[in-house]
Parts: C-alpha cells; sequence; structure tokens
C-alpha cells in the first residue's frame, strides 16, 4: 500500500501497524471520513483489502436531509464537540 494511505491509516488506529482484518472492521464509512484519506486513496485501501482476501461493502450515499432540519444524534455531536474545545454547554431552561 503506498505511504500516504498507510500514514492515513497509522493516523487511525494511533499505531504503525494494522491488519487488513482491522481496517475492514473500521467500515467504509469511516474510511470515507478520515482525513488524509480522499476517494483515489479510498479506492486504493479497497484494492489493497481485496489482494487479502478481504472486501468492504460500499455504502449508499446517504440521503439528503431537509435543509434547516436538525435530528438529535446532530445536536448531541455538536455538545460533545463544544465540551471537547472548553465549552460549557447548558440545558435551557
Amino acid at each position: 500500500m503506498p505511504t500516504l494511505q498507510r500514514n492515513a491509516l497509522r493516523k487511525i488506529f494511533g499505531r504503525s501497524e494494522f491488519s487488513p482484518e482491522e481496517v475492514v472492521a473500521l467500515g467504509y464509512r469511516r474510511l470515507q471520513q478520515a482525513e488524509g484519506i480522499g476517494t483515489k486513496g479510498l479506492s486504493t485501501i479497497l484494492e489493497w483489502l481485496h489482494a487479502h482476501g478481504l472486501d468492504l461493502v460500499v455504502a449508499p450515499p446517504s440521503r439528503p436531509r431537509r435543509s434547516g432540519v436538525r435530528t438529535g444524534q446532530d445536536v448531541d455531536q455538536a455538545i460533545r464537540l463544544l465540551r471537547q474545545n472548553g465549552y460549557d454547554v447548558l440545558r435551557r431552561e
């Protein structure tokens, strides 16, 4: 596997060594969202996995949400992100 993709996977795992099985366990969406892995890099990783006898199911594109509509999951994720960056998030009374 090329160095760019290997380094992106090292960053995801937080270590220099990983197995093809571990990469498959990440799932398509996680790889797709990973920093440093673009469309071409994702294709390269899929080919590498296939060469090791593993195939990663390509997820269908997600349905677009209606503009302005937020799900509870989106709000929870936003709250976690704010708290990770030192903000206090309080519930309205």
